[in-house]
C-alpha cells in the first residue's frame, strides 16, 4: 500500500470512532490533510490541522474556507462536535484525491 492511501483509510476509521472519542475528529482532520500532501508529493511539515491546511493551500487556495473549523478543531480538539468538523476535511481530501 501507499502511505497516501493509507494516511486517508486512517483518517476514515478516526472519523468513524469520533462520535465515541471527538478527539479522534483532531486526528482524522491531520490525517486526511496528510494523506492529501503526500499524495501531491509535499512532504507534511506541520502537526496542526491549520498548518497542514495551510501548507495544503499552497497548492490549492480553496481550502483555505476551511480554516475556522480548523482552527476550532486545534484549540478544542474534544469538543462534541469534532467528528463533524472533521468530515469536513476527509470529504474535501477525498474529493481531490478523485479528481487527481
Amino acid at each position: 500500500m501507499n502511505e497516501p492511501y493509507e494516511s486517508l483509510v486512517e483518517s476514515e476509521r478516526l472519523l468513524a470512532a469520533a462520535g465515541d472519542v471527538p478527539g479522534n475528529g483532531h486526528e482524522a482532520a491531520v490525517a486526511a490533510l496528510r494523506g492529501l500532501l503526500q499524495e501531491w508529493g509535499v512532504p507534511p511539515r506541520a502537526e496542526s490541522v491549520t498548518g497542514l491546511l495551510e501548507q495544503a493551500a499552497e497548492t490549492d487556495d480553496s481550502l483555505l474556507q476551511f480554516r475556522p473549523e480548523a482552527a476550532v478543531l486545534d484549540r478544542l480538539p474534544n469538543e462534541p462536535d469534532a467528528a463533524e468538523r472533521a468530515k469536513v476535511f476527509v470529504d474535501a481530501v477525498r474529493a481531490r484525491l478523485a479528481n487527481i
